[in-house]
């Protein structure tokens, strides 16, 4: 009883249509010499074709294939920064875009428009920083990544150098925690080094929430050694590179919380996008 292969095998054979001629392009190697193996010519959709060069030339399409989307992937690392490695205290932020910022007020009118001007600038190329500063719940945070989503532009699949353009959004008190688990959990990835990096390496860079990782904005607390190194490290690595602020604190707080020195590079090359006016958000939707 014939097998299945078998079967299918003379199937296919029945169907080819073979040429008189032969191609001797392919060889095999005896002893220390190379001897032409000539393998005979077929018909192939009206053309005559050898069946073996069709062979490795679709082998050669396949690993072209693979190697171009290996590579491509590779680029998109960088598109794929924002979403798989942020650090959010509400992750309700991750959904924000411009579109779905809702303004009701002349100065959430103007912020919002002066937010969506700057980003036209980055995307330019212009470096600078942007501060955003207000009271809590007027949507700093949602506009801060509404931002990032708009710069954060993924490669051309035609053009090889292209490597699109990273984005992070880290909240302080968020990063902060979890490098203080590392303390006792070495399982953890995010050492200082590791989050400063990160930081760092981003082309456009959210910190978010800056003064809340020393605690309530109405103490008097001083941000530890620990605070000042990590936000050192970061400004230090982003000097050449545009990074967004978001905090409650004025300006006599920051210089209160922090170091003169590290208050004063923070603000360098900064825009200011200040809230005065813009009611709470959060307290608008509560039923009572």
């Amino acid at each position: 009883m014939q097998s299945i292969k078998s079967v299918a095998a003379e199937a296919l054979n029945a169907r080819m249509t073979f040429h008189s001629d032969y191609c001797n392009k392919h060889t095999f190697t005896r002893g220390s010499e190379d001897v032409v193996k000539p393998v005979r010519m077929m018909i192939l959709n009206g053309k005559v074709v050898c069946p073996r060069c069709e062979l490795e030339a679709n082998e050669k399409k396949l690993q072209r294939d693979l190697e171009s989307q290996i590579e491509f992937s590779q680029r998109t690392k960088n598109f794929n920064m924002l979403e798989k490695h942020s650090m959010f205290r509400d992750k309700t932020i991750a959904q924000a875009t411009f579109d779905n910022y809702k303004v009701a007020e002349r100065e959430e009118t103007a912020n919002k428009g002066r937010t969506m001007e700057l980003v036209g600038y980055l995307k330019q190329g212009e470096v600078f920083n942007t501060f955003l500063q207000g009271h809590p719940g007027v949507g700093k945070s949602h506009l801060a990544y509404a931002a990032l989503k708009a710069l954060n532009v993924p490669p051309d699949p035609d053009d090889p150098k292209d490597m699109g353009k990273s984005c992070l959004f880290i909240n302080m008190e968020e990063a902060a925690s979890a490098i203080k688990d590392t303390f006792s959990n070495k399982e953890s990835k995010y050492t200082e080094s590791y989050v400063t990096q990160l930081m760092g390496d981003a082309d456009y860079l959210v910190i978010d929430d800056l003064g809340a990782e020393t605690g309530s904005e109405h103490s008097d607390s001083r941000a530890s050694d620990f605070i000042h190194r990590l936000i050192y490290k970061v400004t230090s690595a982003r000097q050449d590179k545009a990074t967004i602020y978001t905090t409650n604190l004025t300006s006599k707080k920051l210089y209160q919380m922090y170091d003169s020195k590290l208050v004063s590079r923070i603000m360098q090359k900064q825009q200011y996008i200040v809230f005065k006016e813009t009611s709470d958000k959060r307290e608008m939707e509560l039923p009572f």
